[in-house]
């Protein structure tokens, strides 16, 4: 797809590196599949994806974690 931020790049399979702040937890999850502008560096996570994201973060808040750093795997 063509990039909406800069409007000139396509998109390409990558991941990236998506970090939360809610609450009192902090969760930083490692090689979230994303597609990424070939340009400006835009990242864009499908809503799928997104939900296995917020998975991961309130299972953080239920374990009480402060800080988590984790790996991304599809649920």
């Amino acid at each position: 797809m063509t990039c909406i931020v800069c409007k000139k790049g396509s998109t390409q399979p990558g991941t990236t590196t998506v970090s939360i702040d809610k609450g009192a937890t902090i969760v930083v999850i490692r090689d979230v599949p994303a597609e990424i502008c070939s340009t400006c560096g835009e990242e864009y996570i499908d809503a799928h994806i997104m939900k296995d994201v917020e998975k991961l973060v309130a299972s953080a808040q239920k374990a009480g974690l402060n800080i988590a750093i984790q790996q991304f795997n599809a649920a």
